[in-house]
């Protein structure tokens, strides 16, 4: 209805317009060489109005035959981009399907319909990876890695190249630069926390990682390559902070107050440990090491007071007072520790000892939460996997304790 409206209106201005220049007066005389030419007014201007239309049209296939070749030009390039964007596309299918042959034919196809992009050259740079084109690889992401946007990509790549081929000061470097390009990215910290453990640097790695069982783990190991006792015990206060009472932490931060000449500190932080995971690292490290075995015996009573009947309290008692010859009191405490259980075998040795019968091994291990691998010793990364922080305390077979 709108539309016929304005025809309508249209129609009518021209019409109106028609008309107005037909009733004009007068004549029009145009003097060329010898020649004379008069006409009327409309007839003038309708003359004039066709000369101009004619000259339009002229120019108009004047300047068509002119922008040709750019047209031209412009179709083929929008035809191969097309063409690229299609390689591409299909490119990165053959990436998700693992079709190495595929996406190294497609990315070569994107490149000569595209040139030299930063995508085609990424396409290319993942082909080459995908197919074991090593060398190829690594130019193609040489490339990135010199572009503003994508020099992360770059740096990306060449890691995990320099990562496949052992070459760790390669590694650290594009780690570094990976992490200036794009600070903070989740996949740089644990690449970088990898070469931190593979180089021990436990203080560098306790700064890549939030999980807090990691974070205890670390603060222990990097307290142990502390160079002062002051700086050993800033890291056992992290490790502690990440998991409370956490037997490692605790014992290695005994060891840094008594080096920092503050014994009773240290007794009173393995005392408040015991408490709530009492453990035999906390034992250990109760003691002080040039006590005889009757006053570790002794000593061993106020340790045990902070949890009484507790089964490693039982254990702590049997075997002083079993080093110290006091056969009553280690039969006694044992027997309370296998009434307390569970049996471990700890409890057990003791009554073998006393029998004069062969003493059951311990069954207690570290085991790690990632590959159950047992260890006697505990240790910040998993002898086995090499994951750090996954050592629990606990019997093989039986679900492991929390720390």
């Amino acid at each position: 209805m709108l539309t016929a409206a304005k025809f309508l209106l249209l129609a009518a201005v021209l019409l109106a317009l028609a008309w107005w220049i037909g009733g004009l007066p007068g004549d029009v005389t145009a003097h060329t060489g010898g020649y004379i030419i008069t006409t009327s007014t409309p007839a003038a201007l309708l003359l004039l109005f066709l000369i101009a239309l004619l000259f339009t049209i002229i120019l108009r296939v004047f300047g068509g035959i002119v922008r040709a070749p750019g047209h031209a030009a412009a179709w083929r390039r929008r035809k191969s981009a097309a063409a690229g964007e299609v390689a591409t596309q299909r490119g990165l299918v053959a990436l998700a399907a693992g079709d190495a042959a595929a996406a190294k034919a497609e990315a070569a196809r994107a490149h000569k319909y595209l040139g030299e992009t930063p995508l085609t050259v990424l396409l290319r740079a993942e082909a080459a990876r995908l197919a074991g084109d090593v060398a190829g690889a690594k130019a193609a992401f040489k490339t990135l890695a010199a572009h503003k946007e994508m020099r992360f990509l770059g740096h990306r790549g060449l890691l995990r190249a320099s990562l496949a081929e052992a070459d760790l000061a390669a590694a650290r470097t594009h780690a570094g630069n990976a992490e200036a390009a794009y600070p903070g990215a989740a996949w740089t910290r644990g690449k970088r926390l990898e070469l931190a453990l593979h180089d021990r640097q436990f203080a560098t790695a306790l700064g890549l990682t939030r999980e807090k069982h990691e974070v205890a783990a670390l603060a222990v190991a990097a307290a142990a390559q502390a160079t002062t006792p002051r700086e050993a015990l800033r890291f056992t206060q992290m490790a502690a902070k990440a998991v409370p009472d956490f037997p490692p932490a605790v014992a290695a931060a005994a060891q840094a107050l008594r080096a920092l000449d503050k014994p009773r500190a240290a007794r009173k932080a393995v005392l408040a440990a015991w408490r709530t995971t009492p453990h035999p690292l906390l034992a250990a490290a109760w003691f002080t090491p040039e006590a005889t075995p009757l006053e570790r015996a002794q000593d061993a009573v106020m340790l045990a007071a902070a949890n009484p009947g507790h089964a490693e309290s039982e254990i702590l008692l049997a075997s002083t007072a079993l080093a110290a010859g006091l056969t009553a009191e280690a039969r006694r405490h044992a027997e309370a520790a296998l009434a307390a259980g569970p049996d471990d075998g700890r409890a057990r040795g003791v009554l073998d000892a006393l029998e004069d019968r062969p003493v059951t091994p311990p069954r207690t291990a570290w085991l790690c939460s990632s590959c159950q691998h047992a260890t006697a010793e505990w240790a910040a990364l998993c002898p086995a996997c090499g994951k750090p922080g996954t050592l629990r305390w606990g019997t093989p077979g039986t679900a492991l304790a929390g720390h």
